[in-house]
Parts: C-alpha cells; sequence; structure tokens
C-alpha cells in the first residue's frame, strides 16, 4: 500500500509540475478593450458554396474615398485573438486616422498561402483566399467608398504568408502588406507565381523566433505541423527589395532606444526607399520571439520575448500611410 501510495504521490506532483509549467509558458493576461468612437460589426459572405465570416471596424465620421486596411490572423488563431494579440491597436488607430479596418476570418483558422509543404486544411482543400479578400475589397468600395487604390493588409504568421502572396501574385490589387513573423518560402517550397511587380512591403520579424526561423530553415509548430522551409529575414527583404529595382545595400538604417529595463530585444530597422520605387523595410527585433512587438500586450512566453520597444501596429499603420502620400 504505501509502495503504491509514494507512486501516486509523485505521479500528482508531477501533473502539477506539468500544469505550472503549461500555465507560466502559456498563459498572457488578458488586454482591456479601448473606448472606441465608431461600430464594430461582424458578418459573412459565401466564396464558392462556402460561408466565410469578417468582422470589422468603422470609425466615426469616415472621410470620402477612406483608406482600407485588413489585419490577418496567425494559424489556429480567431478574429478575437488578433484583436486582442494586437491590443486593439488598429481600432484604435483606425478611430485616430479614419480608415476602415477589416479582420478576415481564415478557413478553418489557417488561410491558404505559398508554401508546398503545409497541408493544413485551407492548403489541403485550396480555399481560395486571394478571391475571398478581393470580393471584401469590393464589397467595403461599393457600400462604404473606401478607396481601391489604398487598400493594405497587414498579417501575422500564416496571416503574413498570405500577405506575401498577395505582393506575388496580386501586385496590381495591394497598396502595401506587412508582413510579421513570417518569411518568404524557399523556391522548393513556394507554390506561387511571382509576377515580378514591385509592391511596398514591410518584414517584422525576431531574431529568437521558435516557429519561424529568422535566418531561415524549416517551419514547425514545436516539431509538429511541418510548413516546409523559408528564406532567412534578410533575402526575404532582399527578394522585394530586387522586384523594387534597388540595387545594393538598404539606404537607410534605424537603431530604436530601448528605455524598458524589463525589455531583453533590442530593435533595428533597414530600408530600400527613394522617390521613384516602392518602399522596402525589414524590421529585425533581436531577442524577439513569434510575437507583434508592442508595449500594451505580452504573448504566451512559449512564443518568446515580446519586444516593448516599438509599437508594431503603429509602425505598421506609418508605413501604409506613407504609401498613400
Amino acid at each position: 500500500m504505501r509502495k503504491r501510495s509514494g507512486i501516486k504521490s509523485i505521479a500528482l506532483s508531477i501533473i502539477a509540475s506539468i500544469a505550472l509549467l503549461l500555465a507560466y509558458y502559456g498563459y498572457s493576461p488578458a488586454v482591456s478593450r479601448p473606448a472606441l468612437n465608431g461600430e464594430f460589426r461582424s458578418d459573412t459572405l459565401e466564396i464558392d458554396d462556402i460561408q466565410r465570416s469578417y468582422s470589422f471596424y468603422l470609425p466615426n465620421n469616415l472621410p470620402d474615398q477612406p483608406a482600407l486596411v485588413f489585419m490577418l490572423h496567425g494559424s489556429l488563431q480567431s478574429i478575437d485573438d488578433i484583436r486582442g494579440y494586437t491590443a486593439y491597436q488598429f481600432e484604435q488607430l483606425a478611430d485616430q486616422h479614419k480608415f476602415i479596418l477589416v479582420y478576415p476570418a481564415g478557413y478553418k483558422n489557417n488561410w491558404n498561402d505559398c508554401r508546398k509543404t503545409a497541408n493544413y486544411p485551407a492548403r489541403a482543400q485550396n480555399i481560395d483566399d486571394i478571391k475571398f479578400i478581393k470580393t471584401l475589397m469590393s464589397h467595403f468600395q461599393h457600400r462604404f467608398g473606401s478607396n481601391s487604390t489604398k487598400s493594405f493588409m497587414a498579417g501575422f504568421s500564416n496571416g503574413g504568408h498570405l500577405g506575401f502572396r498577395f505582393a506575388l501574385e496580386q501586385p496590381n490589387n495591394i497598396g502595401g502588406i506587412a508582413a510579421i513573423s513570417a518569411n518568404l518560402p524557399s523556391a522548393s517550397n513556394l507554390d506561387c507565381f511571382d509576377k515580378g511587380v514591385a509592391v511596398p512591403v514591410l518584414v517584422m520579424n525576431g531574431t529568437d523566433d521558435p516557429i519561424n526561423p529568422y535566418h531561415g530553415g524549416r517551419v514547425t509548430l514545436f516539431g509538429f505541423g511541418d510548413r516546409g522551409d523559408v528564406l532567412s529575414s534578410i533575402a526575404t527583404a532582399e527578394h522585394f527589395a530586387r522586384t523594387a529595382g534597388y540595387h545594393g545595400a538598404p539606404s537607410e538604417t534605424k537603431y530604436f532606444f530601448n528605455s524598458q529595463h524589463d525589455d531583453p530585444t533590442a530593435t533595428k530597422y533597414i530600408a530600400w526607399r527613394d522617390n521613384q520605387h516602392a518602399e522596402i523595410m525589414l524590421y529585425t527585433v533581436t531577442g524577439g520571439g513569434h510575437t507583434i512587438p508592442q508595449p500594451y500586450f505580452r504573448f504566451p512566453r512559449i512564443l518568446g520575448a515580446t519586444s516593448k520597444e516599438i509599437n508594431g501596429p503603429a509602425e505598421i499603420w506609418a508605413f501604409f500611410h506613407r504609401q498613400m502620400n
């Protein structure tokens, strides 16, 4: 009896330890929803006999021909997840700058991106996410007067990969993209056609990302769900810079000053920009994980460090705004 009791105690201790580890590495504190002046709505539309859902935020007093910004969640995430993970910053920015913000929902929480190896539902069933987004663009243009030349797409992880797909295959239908925690697929893993037309592109990646390797290589979800190989972050940015017509090194480098004593990360960006070519930027978050840099929400620790040094959503909107000038 004593032996059984001892084994039971050890098993309970192991279970308790695992539970504590999961709580420590999987927990992230909730963010309070800010007071906003506009209206948040949700709706559906049918694409190829499939009901697709989306939500959107409409600020009060929209101007004529407002900009349209899509924010795409990551793999296995929902609209509510990405709203919280960005600390509702895009909604506050929409309030301040008067653009329409759209949160599309991926098919079974995934997007059909360019990675040949990936086998999640949107890829396996070849879901037409390009058609879904383009239909939403037309919908908001006809219903709310959004300007088709001022449509932009930001995406996290799998959502960033769909942004890459738009930049490669639909360059004339997007004003610019921002990809967070995502690198272009390698040549052997690329299942999209690159039209070779310049698009403004911003890439924002952490060097200690446990899922999307900053220096290139295999993408997995902690050893599961193989997504195939990707290029390095610098090679990703250089690809778009070459497409835009730049030759040689970036024209600008900026280091950010970290005033957060509890933040182990450091951020810089390099940029290719002039008055004749599409703007290309790479934000490197040294020590950053599979996270969206911003000081208002801490991602689960299992995904790595969340940098507080820059406000990623604000940097992304500033990039999009420059493309309209």
